[in-house]
């Protein structure tokens, strides 16, 4: 293999000879000096093998220069290369036995500066050749590395001849964001009558919570691409109630009355005037616009209160009333608030990401957005972007499951049965918009509550088998979207005792979910259980200053969400009625 000396080396000046090039080689005989001025060159017509003298006279120098210089140059580079141990007397005499005419030329002595500007020729013909090759071939490769430059250096010793390659560490910017780093503006370029939400690149930024790799190799471990199939949802509880018609024609069945409509109308006017600039809502009523015009903004410790979370509630809000980015009178307040949670999705190794340092913050975004993606779709055609957006937070969650089937505060930790209810309810809802889930995921979720019943009766606690009345109702309710069936006894019971307390009034977390059990079961008491808790809300909604059309209850769940989060749950519990279709009616009661 011939080894080629690198780049700068072949540049740099030989030290016993500056020309560039080293000196002929020293031979051990007595030198002959050969005679080859310049005009023999310019005067000769080269020619191949034994030249016999020519009886004409040489041709003159001009005709012939540009036919003999090439050849006979190359015939002296030639010779130096490859008579190193022959005399420069053999050198000369192989020479003049190519160049015709040749003895009959008086030609004088040339001295050794005379060789070595035929070097110095050689030399600057082969430096130039060399240096366009190289020239062109990094013309060609820029722009392939990003990130990577050929740093040529001149070489100190033969071990240091090769091209080194460098690697330039690119600047980044800092991506750590705090949990509430969505309350910065967003800048969103919306036309008033645009009211289709159009396919756009994703700009996502990496969040500061990332998943252990051993610990998703875990969740991603075992079910098949069917496994969700081994548990069986229900085909009631669908969004077709969601209608303006919809409206009318299941709130007047299940329950709904004109003051009560009324109030989910003023509601969503609040939310509306509580909107972000850049899309958003914030459990921080500190803010603008609101700037703390309302009380009771969220309390003031450190629990993460992501603004993702937020805006998922007010959309839950505003789509359960069955207005969405393309119908209804909100049509930019929940196109401006989609566009907040694209914006707001870090993107990771397992999708779309909206923690902002919690998973409320994604479960409730991921939910909102499912639900958007279902009332949007026409004739079975999903909107393109909204997909990919559910598909990819739907991931996430299921890889942020804790291997008992929980969710916890970040991913991968064991959760409670409240951050599980609304990853359920995300993935409920991303399943029926089409979306396939290939994990144990929801069956999952289904043991993880079954771990934290009650041995004497269907009640359920927080991470242990110690009852509570709020996580008993979300256990209740995600159980009946998880297969649960009537006609099983202590189930049953369950369901009757939840009816016969009554609703808190105050917590508005507990009165939400078993709201949607007793709604979804068709319960006897359900009159009972609605005109109180329907009337309660009716009757305590503020009407006066900015405060008007919010809620307030002074309670653990309402003091850590404060009034926005409030006032959303109060809206979703009032929309019952037409939210969701039951998933357990009548026949007679479904649409034809």
């Amino acid at each position: 293999m011939v080894q080629l000396p690198v780049v700068s080396s072949l540049l740099k000046p030989n030290d016993d000879d500056r020309s560039f090039v080293a000196a002929p080689p020293r031979c051990h005989s007595e030198p002959v000096q050969p005679s080859l001025p310049t005009h023999v060159l310019r005067s000769v017509e080269p020619s191949r093998g034994t030249a016999a003298p020519s009886t004409t006279p040489p041709p003159v120098a001009t005709d012939v220069a540009a036919r003999s210089t090439e050849n006979n140059v190359t015939k002296l580079q030639e010779s130096f290369t490859n008579s190193r141990d022959t005399s420069l007397s053999n050198v000369a005499e192989s020479i003049t036995n190519d160049i015709p005419l040749l003895d009959a030329i008086d030609a004088p002595t040339t001295s050794t500066a005379s060789w070595r500007s035929y070097a110095w020729l050689i030399s600057t013909i082969v430096h130039t050749l060399v240096m366009l090759l190289l020239a062109l071939w990094t013309y060609g490769q820029r722009g392939t590395n990003d990130g990577i430059s050929l740093d040529g250096s001149t070489a100190e010793s033969d071990a240091d001849n090769y091209v080194q390659i460098e690697t330039v560490q690119l600047d980044t910017n800092d991506v750590n964001r705090v949990a509430d780093q969505a309350d910065r503006p967003v800048q969103l370029d919306l036309t008033p009558n645009d009211t289709n939400l159009v396919a756009k690149s994703i700009t996502t930024t990496p969040n500061a919570v990332p998943i252990d790799p051993s610990v998703a190799s875990l969740m991603l471990s075992g079910g098949d691409a069917n496994a969700v199939n081994h548990l069986t949802l229900l085909p009631g509880g669908g969004l077709g109630g969601r209608t303006p018609e919809g409206r009318k024609k299941y709130g007047d069945l299940y329950g709904a009355s004109g003051a009560s409509e009324a109030a989910v109308e003023k509601a969503l006017r609040w939310l509306a005037e509580h909107q972000r600039p850049n899309g958003s809502w914030s459990f921080n009523l500190d803010l603008d616009p609101c700037n703390g015009r309302c009380t009771h903004s969220k309390h003031a410790d450190d629990t993460p209160t992501p603004s993702t979370g937020a805006t998922g509630l007010a959309l839950l809000a505003f789509l359960g009333a069955g207005y969405t980015h393309q119908t209804g009178p909100y049509t930019d307040t929940v196109k401006r608030g989609i566009y907040y949670l694209r914006s707001a999705a870090a993107e990771s190794e397992f999708g779309y990401d909206w923690q902002q340092g919690s998973m409320y913050g994604h479960g409730i975004a991921v939910m909102a957005l499912a639900e958007a993606l279902s009332m949007t779709a026409n004739d079975g055609e999903f909107d393109s972007d909204l997909m990919h957006l559910v598909e990819k937070g739907a991931f996430f969650t299921s890889v942020a499951q804790h291997p008992n089937g929980s969710w916890g505060y970040v991913p991968g930790q064991p959760g409670d049965t409240t951050l599980t209810g609304w990853q359920v309810l995300s993935l409920v809802g991303a399943k029926r918009a089409g979306i396939n889930l290939r994990t144990n995921t929801l069956p999952n979720a289904k043991a993880f509550l079954m771990g934290v019943k009650s041995e004497k009766n269907y009640s359920f606690g927080y991470q242990k088998p110690d009852p509570e009345l709020t996580t008993t109702a979300i256990a209740l309710t995600l159980l009946m979207y998880l297969g649960q069936t009537p006609g099983y006894s202590p189930f049953d019971d369950a369901i009757d005792e939840l009816a016969q307390r009554g609703p808190t009034l105050t917590n508005v977390y507990h009165d939400y979910y078993a709201t949607m059990a007793l709604h979804h079961w068709r319960h006897r008491d359900w009159d009972q259980w609605n005109a109180k808790l329907r009337d309660h809300l009716v009757r305590t909604q503020a009407t006066q200053g900015h405060e008007a059309g919010s809620w307030h209850f002074k309670d653990k769940w309402g003091d850590i969400g404060g009034r926005l989060y409030t006032t959303a749950m109060c809206t979703l519990t009032l929309e019952v009625y037409y939210r969701h279709l039951p998933m357990y009616a009548k026949p007679a009661e479904f649409p034809l």
